[in-house]
């Protein structure tokens, strides 16, 4: 898991790096930020015991552009709150106010 955060941070700053001026970089950041907080919450998901089938269906880096990071740190609390909570559930959760 400690690997997986460190590596996502050095992408995160290789992507801003590379972006330039060509893509707002605010814009970006949320976006690699939102990423991050998926990977987290299927992490902790898996962790949870979840199925292999239900998290292969999150693609965090395709999602990444639609949920704001709070909308996925959302997820990541209700998940952390709750171990007997599924992945799915916490994101309806989390839709209802977001």
């Amino acid at each position: 898991m400690r690997i997986n955060l460190a590596f996502s941070g050095i992408v995160a700053v290789a992507g801003l790096m590379i972006a330039g001026p060509a893509h707002p970089q605010g814009a970006l950041a949320e976006e690699i930020w939102s990423a991050n907080f998926c990977q987290q919450a299927v992490s902790l998901a898996q962790q949870h015991g979840e199925s292999p089938q239900a998290l292969n269906q999150v693609d965090c880096q395709g999602m990444a552009d639609n949920y704001q990071p709070s909308y996925w740190q959302c997820v990541f609390a209700a998940l952390k709150a709750d171990a007997r909570l599924k992945l799915e559930v916490a994101r309806q959760k989390c839709l209802v106010g977001y």
